[in-house]
Order: structure tokens, then C-alpha cells, then sequence
């Protein structure tokens, strides 16, 4: 005989009502890490120890479950703070405890007779004056140093950041990575770089973690696996005898061609070298593109006709020297022409433009197009402890983010302007107005007061007597965005009518 097993489906109110407490106990976590005196989570991490989550992402992870039904609305939540993080770099902690307030405001006027559609619609409706209600709370910013010390509350990745080059600042330009050693090091590149394998062709098995330097290099970039130089051979017999230097960057090496570099290098010493791009597919052929429009050369592909055999010396791109470290080529000095390198800039700057919403394509298009400019740099963070270096890395992005978005305009920071901004929401509603937009109103103002409310609380105070210093301050467009993902997670939220436990 067979076992049925049957599941409780909650509807209405009473699904509603464990979406809410399962929302508050979220709310409780991930509030708890606003503001100077904020606190992280601590949890098991299996055999790696106990580990520490200190913004609103890492929190839900945590505390969302995968599966029963209080674990829906915590999952909705994790996965909407996702999406955010990839857009805006910062803000999870602020999206969530706004749009779980906003929640919970909506869930209790519809227990109370409200539609659930109309309220939505009222609360897309007040969202639309957002803009121009957060635009007259725009003040002059504090510099550079305060807005990344208020992003990151550290006193060194804020210098470190105020302190970069102009010609650092563009999106993609620097890249914050784990340094070597507890502290911030600034470390800056002039040339065009792309990420190579371990495997270098043509190279003793000691040269391959070595760093390598050429001088004068020509640059040979073909968008095939090669087997056999063939009649290019001939090519390169030239570099012998004129003791040239040539690198080859394909997307693969192998056979008797890899036998000709590496008979060709040991006779010529470091003037001969097999590169092979980190990235793949479609990727791969892109960074090759790169490579040629900087370097000057002629990609030797099936899509441009131009097959191994018809290669000619006036096809190779050119370089004043080359740097091979790790995962890393640095072509310094190459010789491609300004309009080329300009145009292929403009082309994948555009390309980024309309990637806005798919983050991780995005930021490797904005930092193809920043190494394309000749200058870029790391932002080498660390700590003394697992726990605190993750805290630096996040905090060092979240000023990077913070400091480059200031230039569009700030707003008083600590939840101030959102504060300003409810007493304005509440000041312009009209007295005519209909249950549901007046629901609308009231969940809107609860969720812009819900930030200064929860760091007055972390603090011990009362949000009337919260100080908050008068340089800090936050991007306008970076709130303007939380507030956007903030009313639509509640909006989302607000759908959830039935559960299945």
C-alpha cells in the first residue's frame, strides 16, 4: 500500500502572517549590522570554524533556509539582495530592512481590508516621485575622503582611495583584490593587461612561474588552436638571426608548434614565448581583439580570412616591452593607433552601457575598456584574520563605488535624507486621498525612516536624538537605487498570498 503525503496550504492571512514573523527574524539579523556601532553575524562554518557575515547579502544567506514555508519569503529576500549587490556594489543591509518595514506595514492594511493590487499600485505610484523629492535633499559633498569613510568606516582604505589618480577613477580601472600582507597598498600599471594561463608554451618547466621580461616585442595574435607554424616558420627564423623578440598569443599552443618555440627559445634565450588567454569561448576572441587593437596587430582568424600560412611581418603588432607574472601579461607601450584604440574603447563602453543589468558582464566590460585606456591599478587589502580581511575587500568596494558615484551628487547620510524625505512624502500627500494610497504613504514613510530608526537603536539612542556628523553623507544615486530595489522586494513580497508547507 502506497503512503500519500499530503501538504498544508495556507492562504490569505494566515500565509501572510508567516511571511511577516519570518521577515521580522531577518530583520532583527541583518538590522542589527547598520551604522558605526552595527554588529555582524557570527555562524558555524564546518570545518573552516566559526565565520562572520557583517552586511545585509551575507546575513540572508545565513538565516534563509531551503525549504518549508518560512523559508519563501527569507529566499525572495536572499535572492532580491543578490541582484542588488551585483548593480550597486553596497546597500543590501539598507534595501532589506527598508522593504521588510514597507512589508510589513502593507501585510497589516491588507489584513485590514485593503487590495493588495491597489496598494501596489499606490506604492508604484509614490515611487515615481521619488526622484524629484530626493533631488532637493541634494548637498555638497564632503570630499572624496569623507564619502569613502563613510562607506567603509576605515581610515586607510578611505585615504588610499582618496588619494587615487585621476586617471584611476573610472569604473573598471581598479580592481580590489587580497593583498599579500595585513594593510592597503595602492599598486598602478601603465600598459594594457590580459589575463594569461599558467602554461606558457616554449618554456623550461622552471621558467613557468617565473616572471619573464622582453623588450622590444613583436606580437603575433591568432584566434585558433595552432598545431604547426608552418610556412611561418620562415618568419621566424628572421627573429633568430636578427635576435628579435616574439610572442604568441593563441588559444592554443600544441605539437610541433609548441616544439618550435621551445627549440627556437632555447637557442634565443627569453625572445620567444607562448601565451595562451585565462578566458574562453567568445571571451577569449574579445580579449584577442583587444590585444590587436592596442599592440597594432592583424588578428590571424577563420572570422577575419586570414589563415596561419598568410601571415607577413607587417600583420605583427608591436610593444616596447612585455611583463609575464602569474596570471598576468602587461604589454607596456603598445604601438596600436589612438582612433583604433579610441573607437574599440567607445565600442565596449557602449556594449557595458547595455549590459546594466546583467552586473557580472558589466564589470569585466568596464575593466576591458579601463585597461584599454594604458593605466590601471589594484587595490591590495588584508587583514590580520580571515574575517577581517573580507571586511576590508567588501569595505574597499563599497568606498570605490561610493566615492565614484559622489560625483553625480550626495545626500545626508545615516538615514537623514530619507527622513527629510518621508516628512516630505507626508507633507505633499493630498487630503483627498484614497484608503489605498494612504496605506501607500504609510508604508513608504516606515520603510525611509526604518534606516536612521535602526542604527539610533544599534547606538542605544532614540532616532530624535541620533547625531550624525555633517560629513557623512551617501551617493544620491546610490539611494535613489536602494529606495527603487527597496519599494520593489516589497512590492514582490506583497504577492505572496498562498504557501505550502
Amino acid at each position: 500500500m502506497k503512503t500519500l503525503h499530503t501538504s498544508l496550504i495556507l492562504t490569505g492571512d494566515a500565509a501572510r502572517a508567516i511571511v511577516v514573523k519570518s521577515l521580522a527574524q531577518c530583520e532583527r539579523a541583518i538590522g542589527a549590522s547598520l551604522g558605526p556601532l552595527g554588529r555582524g553575524l557570527m555562524y558555524d562554518g564546518g570545518s573552516g570554524g566559526p565565520r562572520h557575515a557583517n552586511n545585509g547579502l551575507a546575513i540572508a544567506r545565513q538565516i534563509a533556509q531551503e525549504e518549508g514555508a518560512w523559508s519563501v519569503a527569507p529566499r525572495i529576500l536572499r535572492d532580491a539582495l543578490w541582484d542588488a549587490q551585483r548593480e550597486l556594489g553596497d546597500g543590501t543591509a539598507r534595501i532589506a530592512c527598508m522593504a521588510i518595514s514597507m512589508h510589513a506595514v502593507a501585510a497589516k492594511r491588507v489584513e485590514q481590508g485593503v487590495s493588495p493590487g491597489l496598494l501596489a499600485r499606490a506604492l508604484g505610484e509614490l515611487a515615481a516621485r521619488l526622484p524629484a523629492l530626493l533631488e532637493r535633499q541634494r548637498r555638497e559633498s564632503p570630499g572624496a575622503c569623507a564619502m569613502a569613510h563613510s562607506a567603509c568606516d576605515h581610515a586607510d582604505i578611505a585615504a588610499s582611495v582618496a588619494q587615487m589618480p585621476e586617471a584611476l577613477c573610472d569604473e573598471g580601472a581598479i580592481s580590489v583584490v587580497e593583498g599579500y600582507r595585513p594593510g592597503v597598498e595602492l599598486a598602478q600599471f601603465a600598459g594594457f593587461c590580459m589575463e594569461v594561463q599558467a602554461d606558457r608554451a616554449g618554456v623550461t618547466v622552471r621558467e613557468q612561474g617565473a616572471r619573464i621580461e622582453m623588450d622590444g616585442v613583436h606580437v603575433l595574435v591568432v584566434n585558433e588552436i595552432l598545431d604547426d607554424f608552418g610556412p611561418l616558420a620562415r618568419v621566424m627564423e628572421q627573429f633568430v638571426s636578427r635576435a628579435k623578440s616574439l610572442v604568441v598569443v593563441a588559444r592554443g599552443i600544441q605539437g610541433a608548434a609548441r616544439a618550435t618555440l621551445a627549440a627556437n627559445r632555447a637557442g634565443l634565450g627569453m625572445h620567444v614565448l607562448g601565451l595562451l588567454p585565462a578566458d574562453t569561448g567568445l571571451s577569449a576572441m574579445h580579449v584577442l581583439e583587444d590585444l590587436c587593437a592596442m599592440t597594432g596587430a592583424t588578428l590571424v582568424s577563420e572570422e577575419t580570412g586570414i589563415s596561419i600560412e598568410r601571415v607577413r611581418p607587417a600583420m605583427l603588432g608591436r610593444a616596447g616591452r612585455l611583463i609575464v607574472q602569474g596570471g598576468r601579461a602587461i604589454f607596456v607601450e603598445p604601438a596600436g593607433e589612438r582612433e583604433t584604440i579610441a573607437n574599440r574603447r567607445d565600442l565596449i563602453t557602449r556594449e557595458a552601457a547595455a549590459q546594466r543589468y546583467v552586473a557580472l558582464d558589466r564589470e569585466r566590460l568596464l575593466r576591458r575598456a579601463a585597461r584599454m585606456g594604458g593605466g590601471w591599478g589594484e587595490l591590495r587589502v588584508a587583514g590580520r584574520t580571515a574575517w577581517e580581511t573580507a571586511e576590508c575587500i567588501d569595505g574597499a568596494s563599497a568606498a570605490l563605488a561610493a566615492t565614484r558615484a559622489a560625483a553625480h551628487g550626495v545626500v545626508a547620510g545615516g538615514g537623514i535624507a530619507l527622513m527629510q524625505l518621508a516628512d516630505a512624502l507626508v507633507a505633499e500627500h493630498p487630503a483627498h486621498a484614497t484608503v489605498a494610497q494612504d496605506a501607500a504613504l504609510e508604508a513608504l514613510v516606515r520603510g525611509c525612516r526604518a534606516i536612521a530608526t535602526r542604527i539610533a537603536g544599534n547606538a542605544g539612542v532614540e532616532p530624535g536624538a541620533l547625531q550624525v556628523p555633517p560629513d557623512v553623507a551617501d551617493p544620491l544615486s546610490a539611494t535613489l537605487a536602494i529606495l527603487r530595489h527597496a519599494v520593489s522586494l516589497a512590492m514582490t513580497l506583497l504577492t505572496i498570498e498562498v504557501l505550502i508547507c
